[in-house]
C-alpha cells in the first residue's frame, strides 16, 4: 500500500472556542485529515451537544441525536448508499478522547487539529484494544514545528501470540510516499521466528510479557514528520492490539559519546535471501557518505550450524580491500559468544542470542548486536559482510582467505532473515 500524502486542499476548517475543526474526506481518520492538513490531531472535541460545528463548517445535516458510540464519530454520513445518508452523528456525549485512527468508508469525520507551534515539547499515544487487520491504518502522527527536530523514542506493542507472525509497523518519515522503516516487532527486537521466551529486556529492547509485550527503544530522528501504520500481512484478529509512542523534540541521539547530526536520519536494510555455502551476505551497504552504523539483527535457517563459521567483515570509506576490519572471526564471535553459543541463549545489554531450534537436518537460529559502546561510525561509505560458512588457507586461519582453502567443517545452504539498522547525515 501505498500512502497519498499529498496535501488536500477540499476540507473545511472553522476555528471554534480558539480550537480549529475541520471535515475530512469522506473514509479518512482524523490523523490523515489532519496531517493533511499540516497541524497535529487532537483527540478531545467540543461540539455541547449540537451541530452547530457542522453548520460552521458548511455541512447541512439531520441531527441524529444518538450518542456517540463509535471511533468514527462525530461524523457528517456522506455516502448516498448508506441508509443513514445526510445524517450528523455522535455529536452528543462524545468521550473525554475519541481515537484519531477511526474512520469509516461511509462517513467524513468532525477532527480538531492542532498548530505544530502549540504542541509540547513530548507526545505520543496509547491505544486500547485497537483493530488489527489486513488493511494499513494510520496508528499515529506527529509534524514538528519549523526548526525543530522530532524523535520517536519509545514503541510497545501487545497482541495475540498468534498475531505475532504477519504483523507489520511501518514507519513513513516525512512524507516519505514508502515507508523507510518498516518491522515485525519480534524481529526489532532482535528475535528471530516469534520465539516466545519471555522475560528480558536491555536499554533498547526487550519483551515483557508472554503475549508479546515487545518494546524498543530506537531513536527515529525526522525533520518534519512522522506517520505510524499498523498491518496484520495474513489475518483479522478478533482480540486487538494495545499499543504505545512516545516522542520528544530536540533530544540528542548519542552513539558511542558522540552526539549525532540534527540532520541525521535512521536507516533500515531488511533481508530475506537465500544463500549458497560460502556466498557473501551484505548487511549494510552505504555507497557514500557519513553515518554509523546501529545494530543488526540476524535468523537463519540452515541444516546445521556450521553456517556460523562465516566472519564478518566491515569496510570503511570506499576501502574494500579483503579482507577489510574483522568483527567476528566467526559469526558467534561477532555476538560476543563462542563455540557455537555453547552457554546457550542470553540477552545482554551489547548482544543477545535470541533462538535456536534444531534436529538432525534443520536448524534455526537468531542474535543481535548493538554497536553503541563500540561504535562504527564512517566518513564517506561503509559496508557490512558476512559469509555463509567459511574457509581455512595453508597455515588453518579462517577469515582472510576468498577462495582456494579448505571449507571449514559443514555449512549448508542457509535462509538468512535480517534487519540492519544504521544512521547517515548529509556530509559538510
Amino acid at each position: 500500500m501505498k500512502l497519498n500524502f499529498t496535501v488536500l486542499l477540499s476540507f473545511i476548517a472553522f476555528s471554534y472556542c480558539n480550537v480549529q475543526y475541520l471535515i475530512g474526506e469522506q473514509g479518512q481518520s482524523c490523523f490523515e485529515a489532519c496531517y493533511n492538513a499540516g497541524k497535529n490531531c487532537n483527540p478531545t472535541i467540543f461540539t455541547n451537544n449540537s451541530t452547530l460545528i457542522f453548520t460552521q463548517l458548511g455541512i447541512k445535516c439531520e441531527a441524529d441525536n444518538t450518542p456517540w458510540s463509535a471511533e468514527d464519530q462525530p461524523s457528517y454520513v456522506s455516502d448516498p448508499s448508506d441508509t443513514n445518508y445526510g445524517k450528523c452523528q455522535g455529536f452528543i456525549n462524545i468521550p473525554t478522547a475519541t481515537q484519531c485512527s477511526g474512520n469509516s468508508a461511509n462517513v467524513k469525520r468532525l477532527c480538531r487539529c492542532d498548530d505544530p507551534s502549540d504542541a509540547p515539547p513530548a507526545f505520543g499515544t496509547g491505544y486500547s484494544n485497537g483493530k488489527l487487520t489486513t488493511e494499513e491504518r494510520w496508528i499515529f502522527h506527529h509534524i514538528v514545528a519549523p526548526g525543530d527536530v522530532g524523535v520517536l523514542t519509545h514503541f510497545w506493542i501487545t497482541y495475540a501470540t498468534e498475531a505475532d507472525n504477519g504483523t507489520i509497523v511501518r514507519y513513513y518519515i516525512d512524507g516519505e510516499k514508502e515507508a523507510s522503516i518498516q518491522f515485525t516487532p519480534s524481529m526489532a527486537c532482535g528475535v528471530g521466528f516469534y520465539d516466545k521466551q519471555a522475560p528480558w529486556g536491555t536499554e533498547w529492547f526487550g519483551k515483557g510479557a508472554d503475549d508479546s509485550g515487545w518494546y524498543n527503544n530506537f531513536r527515529i530522528p525526522f525533520q518534519k514528520s512522522i506517520v505510524v501504520t499498523l498491518q496484520h500481512q495474513y489475518n483479522n484478529y478478533t482480540r486487538g492490539f494495545y499499543m504505545i509512542l512516545k516522542g520528544s523534540v530536540n533530544v540528542p541521539i548519542i552513539i558511542g559519546g558522540r552526539t549525532l547530526p540534527s540532520t541525521a536520519k535512521m536507516n533500515q536494510v531488511r533481508i530475506n535471501d537465500t544463500f549458497q555455502v560460502l556466498d557473501w551476505g551484505t548487511l549494510v551497504n552505504v555507497t557514500s557518505g557519513p553515518g554509523a552504523h546501529w545494530m543488526v539483527t540476524m535468523a537463519v535457517e540452515s541444516g546445521n550450524l556450521d553456517f556460523l563459521e562465516g566472519c564478518i567483515h566491515a569496510y570503511f570509506d570506499g576501502n574494500n580491500e579483503f579482507p577489510g576490519v574483522i568483527l567476528g572471526t566467526g559469526t558467534e564471535d561477532y555476538f560476543d559468544s563462542a563455540h557455537f553459543f555453547n552457554a546457550g541463549q542470553y540477552h545482554m545489554p551489547v548482544s543477545g542470542f535470541t533462538h535456536l531450534n534444531q534436529n538432525s537436518s534443520y536448524v534455526s537460529w537468531s542474535a543481535y548486536r548493538f554497536h553503541d559502546v563500540d561504535p562504527l561510525f564512517f566518513k564517506n561509505g561503509f559496508q557490512l559482510i558476512w559469509r555463509n560458512g567459511d574457509m581455512d588457507d595453508l597455515a588453518g586461519m579462517k577469515c582472510h582467505i576468498i577462495s582456494g582453502g579448505k571449507i571449514h567443517r559443514n555449512p549448508t545452504v542457509s535462509k538468512l532473515y535480517a534487519y540492519a539498522w544504521y544512521y547517515t547525515w548529509p556530509a559538510k
